[in-house]
């Protein structure tokens, strides 16, 4: 546990952290977490994610929710979105090698994995167990 000269070292550090004053800083600072787009709820065009949730649905039969069809149908385009984006990166990379490139590269796995964490989360609401 903390002593009371390092809580109160920390309160007073904490007052001199508080992020952006500026408008301008506090806008760029908002966007962060959106850069690159991957970290999305919704990836995609909704009328043609809404039409794929309809196929699945049909394709698979009664018993499957409108909601688990969509939640299978946005993880397979966030998936495709993905592996196009990492298509272009290893095509980039060919053409110009930098290390950058390669940090960028090993960053998308993480996106990667949520989205098939998302596809498994929801092949399990629909009863199946097909990837």
């Amino acid at each position: 546990m903390a002593s009371v000269r390092q809580i109160e070292a920390n309160r007073r550090n904490a007052t001199r952290s508080t992020g952006p004053k500026s408008a301008g800083g506090k806008t760029r600072s908002s966007q962060n977490a959106l850069r690159h787009g991957l970290a999305r709820s919704a990836i995609g065009d909704p009328a043609e994610t809404a039409n794929f949730a309809v196929a699945i649905a049909s394709g698979l039969g009664h018993g499957v929710t409108p909601a688990s069809a969509l939640a299978l149908a946005r993880s397979k385009f966030a998936l495709l979105r993905l592996r196009r984006l990492r298509q272009d990166m290893l095509a980039g990379l060919l053409a110009d090698p930098i290390p950058a490139g390669l940090k960028r590269l090993k960053a998308l796995e993480r996106y990667e994995r949520y989205a098939l964490a998302q596809q498994r989360r929801a092949l399990r609401s629909l009863g199946t167990t097909e990837g």
